[in-house]
């Protein structure tokens, strides 16, 4: 059974800014490129969800091409993923979500 998917507010900002960055600072083939790694990430954790913790509340799945990480929750007995931030890994680290 898949997991359903719920992506916060700030995880959808943190994709919109990065596929205007791509746009602006490259083109748009490369945001659609970006688009795409973002939604394989997103079919991974509908199938699996179960990566490395970050802390002991989130865990992360790195994106396969782009420097990117998906920070979620797993909530298991209700089968939904809670999509809570997409970080840059090329960011300032003192940016890094810590909870």
């Amino acid at each position: 059974m898949n997991y359903k998917i719920i992506v916060s507010p700030i995880a959808s900002k943190n994709i919109e800014d990065a596929l205007e960055y791509y746009i602006y600072k490259a083109s748009k083939k490369v945001a659609l490129d970006f688009l795409k790694d973002y939604k394989k990430a997103y079919k991974a954790l509908q199938i699996n969800p179960f990566y490395q913790f970050h802390d002991n509340n989130y865990q992360f799945l790195p994106f396969d091409k782009f420097p990117f990480i998906a920070f979620f929750i797993v909530e298991e007995p209700s089968k939904t993923v809670f999509l809570n931030a997409i970080f840059s890994t090329s960011q300032d680290p003192s940016k890094y979500p810590v909870r």
